[in-house]
């Protein structure tokens, strides 16, 4: 059978999800330290499936630096991977031309081999790594919170968006264990929030059914990953997020592109949150 990328990557998620059933999981998106992936020739963080796929393989082989390059990229800074490495999926797209001749494009996931900067040899000195978050929440966070113009309320032990008063709802910060715990409860809850009529329009209804909620949740709890490793902060489980890990598994199971699907959504929303940013930067 022919290499299909889409069942690759959600194969290893979902081999992740099931260690899940077994009281096992550690959800490959909740790091020590935060951060993104990145290519260590460019410096661009990757986005999407490919920042899952790879926070996915740096959690089974144990890597810690968040460096990550193909085999010509490496040789390209003058370095080496080391014999009997094994690489890390990454994807893709090539644009082709309309086979029927219109005036359109194409995209279709082609597969690429990643190596992690801790396969190689002579790999540059990395950075100042991000250390283990012992923070309370940050002015880095609450400004990016309040430049979002959001409107949040607190009170009550649920955290939710409700779409009638286009409001989040907090409990108080005190509430929660932790201070990442409250601030990746807030970016879930942002990422909701981004979906809006008027902002992204994020109706999943056509593209997954009945699994739409799940869907929505996925791409809430990726998103909220996402922006917190774009500060540099640790990102924890949304409170519901282990009442979610079967309907996950159902829904990547059936469908091996909805992974795909799910995480560029959540690339989206982050980056619609972040441009929020700098307009209000403008305003101001």
């Amino acid at each position: 059978m022919a290499f299909d990328v889409h069942h690759a990557v959600t194969d290893k998620i979902i081999a992740t999800m099931e260690a899940g059933e077994a009281g096992q999981w550690t959800c490959p998106w909740h790091r020590t330290g935060g951060g993104l992936p990145r290519n260590a020739l460019t410096g661009k963080a990757y986005r999407g499936i490919n920042t899952l796929s790879l926070w996915v393989g740096a959690q089974a082989a144990g890597y810690s630096d968040d460096r990550w390059a193909t085999y010509k990229q490496w040789a390209e800074l003058g370095t080496q991977v080391k014999r009997g490495e094994r690489s890390t999926l990454v994807v893709f797209f090539k644009e082709y031309e309309a086979a029927d001749g219109e005036d359109r494009k194409r995209f279709v996931a082609r597969a690429s081999y990643a190596f992690n900067a801790s396969q190689v040899e002579g790999a540059p000195e990395a950075g100042e790594p991000h250390p283990a978050s012992e923070w309370t929440i940050p002015d880095v966070f609450d400004g990016f919170v309040q430049r979002t113009g959001a409107r949040i309320t607190h009170g009550g032990d649920a955290a939710f968006y409700q779409p009638s008063e286009d409001r989040i709802v907090l409990p108080r910060r005190e509430r929660f264990a932790t201070s990442q715990g409250y601030a990746s409860t807030a970016a879930h809850e942002l990422v909701h929030w981004s979906g809006a009529k008027g902002r992204l329009d994020r109706d999943l209804t056509g593209r997954f059914k009945t699994q739409a909620y799940a869907a929505e949740e996925l791409i809430a709890e990726l998103g909220s990953a996402f922006l917190l490793a774009e500060m540099g902060l640790e990102a924890e489980p949304h409170p519901t997020h282990a009442s979610y890990l079967a309907s996950w598994l159902k829904l990547l199971r059936s469908d091996p592109k909805a992974i795909f699907t799910a995480a560029s959504a959540a690339s989206r929303a982050a980056g619609f949150l972040t441009s929020l940013q700098a307009e209000m930067a403008e305003a101001a």
